[in-house]
């Protein structure tokens, strides 16, 4: 009995007394986590919420940029006054003279939100007094990457920096000052520059055509100029480029062919690209289009060419809709996030509604799924991808699907692994692969390949300026 009256009394404590406690409980309120920044008073603290603050300015702009055309200006936008005016309240106190020239480059990127210029410069006079000589060209770029990286950026410091910096390099010291040069074209270019980014970039071709073809041959100078100097300098639309290509996408290429000569003292073949050659016709199992008179999505033979001549097109490699296809396992897959192809059809329709004439051609291939669903056998995704493409984004134009090949790893791994398709291979030239997601390859009235790649960023102001180029050429005005 007395056992009975033990296992009673906890089972009454297990029931009653959790009861007394749930009546009375307030409801769940989750804290408020939002920090005190008008509580940090150290300098570590200023810049920590400096820099959050700048970033959450950036995130929060009222317009979402991923349909807008970029803008080149945005660089020298100041950040919100709110922003300023804490970081100029945080930092009321601190006395550049006393911080530490170790971290003094995070110092002045918060220093230059609060407006302290001169600060920053008092502050990197007396680094540039304190520093060994073999530590000074790793200082000098980071003084030059914080006036960069400031909002607005400071191109007059840039600029007066840039200058400094190449007459104190070493007269050996080529590969270095052409680098320098790229950079502070880039950011000039970024920040809608476009004088002094062309300028530059022909002070590095005078540059490059006296070099000696020893030099040429090194291997320090053949990695910066193929990789570096070589993509910035072809990409920059000036007016010899656009004059070149007015005459016919063959003299563009000549154009492009001089600049591989000048950088890299060698005849250039598939290294410059693809410009110039006539592109490949495409492969598919699966054709559709919506270009009839009442835009209904119907299914098409194989045309006999994709390429009408005498007319301009432009080919969209759109893969799986607007999900991300990971080569890896990336931070919990990341299932349905969004891969930028929204930016990219808002960006076709504007160029079809500027050149209504121009030949839209989207090409995809089958991976045996489209976004969320389910697997699918060849025939569904090959409709689900009109359907989406030419149906619910409305664009106009021809779509082709590619169904590829696979095979299954043995064992338990069982995985599928998809073979390059026709097109993969044929839209390959030398290292350039044209079939990335999302990427636009533009064809002339002859056929002939005159821009491929993004049509993003900065891509996007060469891809405008080579496209109204070849559409006001004599062949293509009035269309």
């Amino acid at each position: 009995m007395k056992y009975h009256r033990i296992i009673k009394a906890v089972l009454l404590t297990i029931i009653l007394v959790p009861l007394g406690e749930v009546f009375g409980q307030t409801r769940f309120a989750r804290p408020d986590t939002t920090p005190n920044y008008a509580g940090y008073r150290y300098l570590d603290e200023c810049v920590a919420a400096i820099n959050r603050l700048k970033e959450n300015a950036i995130a929060s702009a009222p317009v979402w940029e991923d349909t807008v055309r970029l803008d080149t200006l945005k660089l020298r936008k100041p950040l919100p006054q709110s922003v300023v005016q804490y970081a100029t309240t945080c930092l009321s106190k601190i006395n550049v003279d006393t911080i530490s020239l170790k971290n003094s480059h995070t110092f002045a990127a918060a220093l230059l939100v609060a407006d302290r210029d001169a600060d920053v410069e008092r502050m990197y006079m007396r680094l540039a007094d304190s520093i060994a000589n073999d530590s000074t060209r790793e200082n000098f770029m980071a003084m030059l990457n914080a006036y960069m990286s400031a909002v607005p950026v400071r191109m007059d410091k840039v600029v007066s920096l840039y200058e400094l910096g190449l007459l104190r390099l070493e007269p050996d010291s080529v590969v270095t000052s052409l680098m320098l040069r790229v950079v502070v074209a880039a950011v000039s270019a970024r920040s809608g520059d476009y004088v002094l980014a062309h300028r530059i970039a022909s002070e590095i071709l005078a540059i490059t055509d006296t070099l000696s073809p020893k030099y040429h041959e090194t291997e320090k100078y053949k990695e910066v100029a193929g990789g570096l100097l070589f993509p910035f300098v072809s990409g920059l639309m000036t007016q010899e480029a656009i004059d070149s290509l007015a005459v016919s996408t063959e003299a563009y290429r000549s154009y492009i062919a001089r600049i591989w000569k000048s950088i890299m003292d060698s005849e250039p073949d598939l290294e410059i690209g693809p410009y110039g050659i006539v592109a490949p016709e495409l492969k598919g199992h699966f054709w559709y289009s919506n270009m009839g008179a009442d835009g209904q999505i119907k299914s098409i033979e194989e045309p006999v060419s994709l390429f009408e001549k005498g007319k301009v097109t432009l080919i969209y490699f759109g893969q799986g809709g607007c999900h991300s296809t990971y080569r890896s396992v990336v931070m919990g897959r990341q299932n349905g996030h969004a891969n930028g192809c929204w930016g990219e059809i808002h960006r076709l329709k504007k160029i079809l509604s500027q050149y209504p004439n121009i030949k839209l051609v989207v090409v995809s291939n089958t991976f045996g799924t489209f976004g969320s669903a389910p697997p699918l056998e060849p025939e569904q995704e090959a409709d689900t991808l009109a359907n989406y493409f030419l149906g619910f984004h409305k664009l106009k134009g021809t779509q082709v699907v590619y169904k590829t090949d696979f095979i299954r790893l043995a064992g338990y791994d069982n995985r599928k692994v998809d073979s390059d398709t026709d097109n993969k291979i044929n839209y390959t030239f030398g290292n350039y692969r044209l079939t990335g997601t999302n990427s636009v390859v533009l064809i002339d009235e002859l056929g002939q390949i005159f821009h491929f790649g993004q049509n993003t960023g900065m891509s996007e102001y060469a891809a405008e300026a080579r496209l109204r180029t070849v559409m006001e050429r004599a062949a293509n005005r009035n269309k």
